[in-house]
Order: structure tokens, then sequence, then C-alpha cells
């Protein structure tokens, strides 16, 4: 005899676990921003949220500690404003802690072959087999291969729609990289 009842069974032990498991990182309060015309760009982010929200361990990089979640995409294209755009995994973080404290964060958690770098004001902490020989070939390779080598992105140049949405925020984190 064929033991159909046993799918329906794997489906109601799994689904439901994955359908409430918990978020890369706590989204950050999209309320003010979508009072505020200038934040249009913002408030789309939150649409793209909605949409997709990275599953807790979906990145190989850990979310930074106390950092809101502003937006995350999937490998894919994504329509913005009927504009069709490819995406590649990737989320950005607000953090009210200073650069230093992220960068000591990681640092303390990566492990080896991350290396660090600066180009134009941005820290990137990068996956290579060996580091680049400056910032600017770094900037080089990940705009010439875009998603194609993981790497997070710390950087102070917040917009005030970056403020609405994070009380406080000093830092934005960029996590680009690969599903784990």
């Amino acid at each position: 005899m064929k033991k159909y009842w046993l799918v329906p069974l794997l489906c109601l032990l799994l689904f439901p676990s994955l359908a409430y498991a918990s978020p890369y990182a706590p989204l950050a309060n999209f309320a003010a921003v979508r009072q505020n015309a200038q934040c249009q760009l913002t408030t789309l982010h939150e649409s793209l949220l909605k949409n997709w929200t990275p599953p807790a361990d979906f990145f190989l990089v850990p979310a930074y500690p106390q950092a809101k979640l502003a937006s995350a995409f999937t490998s894919g294209m994504a329509n913005i404003k009927g504009k069709d755009y490819k995406t590649f995994p990737s989320a950005m973080l607000l953090s009210t802690d200073s650069p230093e404290a992220i960068m000591t964060f990681y640092k303390n958690t990566l492990g080896r072959g991350w290396h660090q770098t600066e180009d134009h004001g941005i820290t990137f902490i990068y996956r290579m087999p060996r580091p680049v020989s400056s910032g600017e070939a770094l900037t080089q390779q990940l705009m010439s291969r875009p998603g194609y080598t993981p790497h997070i992105a710390i950087d102070t140049d917040l917009k005030p729609c970056d403020q609405h949405l994070v009380a406080g925020a000093t830092t934005r984190i960029t996590v680009v990289a690969a599903p784990r």
C-alpha cells in the first residue's frame, strides 16, 4: 500500500516552519517615510520587502546585531517604476552603531579569506583568495561583475530618509553575498 498520507504530513511539518522563519534582520520602521514625499524610493523598498524578506541565515554573511533591514533583493529581476533591473542577493541595513564597532563585529565573525579596503569613503570587507591592490581596484571589480564578489560595504553617507527609517542611524551596511 502506497503511503500518500506522508506527503501532506511532511508539508504540514515543513511549510509552517519555513513560512514563519525569523527574518534576516528586523525591518526598519517605514511609517515615517510613507508620510514624506521625498522618500518615494524608500517606500518602494518597503514594497519590495513585503514581496521578499530574507529568512534567517539566508546570507553567508550574518546581519549586524540590532541593525534594521531597509531593503533586500534576491537573484532575478525587479521591475521598478516600469523598468526591469537585474538583481542579486543583497541587503541594506541601517545601524546606530559606529563603523568601527561594525568592522570589529565582522572581523571577529567572518574568519579567514575576508579582506578589508576603502574607496570613496566606503569601507569594504570582501571575500577573495587574496587582497586586491587598492580600494579602487576592488570597486572596479565590483562594478564590472556585480554580485560576483561577496562583500560588505560600510558607509556613513546617510540621507534624511534613512534617518526617518531608523532614528539615530549613523551607518549603512550593504551586504552582497550568495545565499548559504
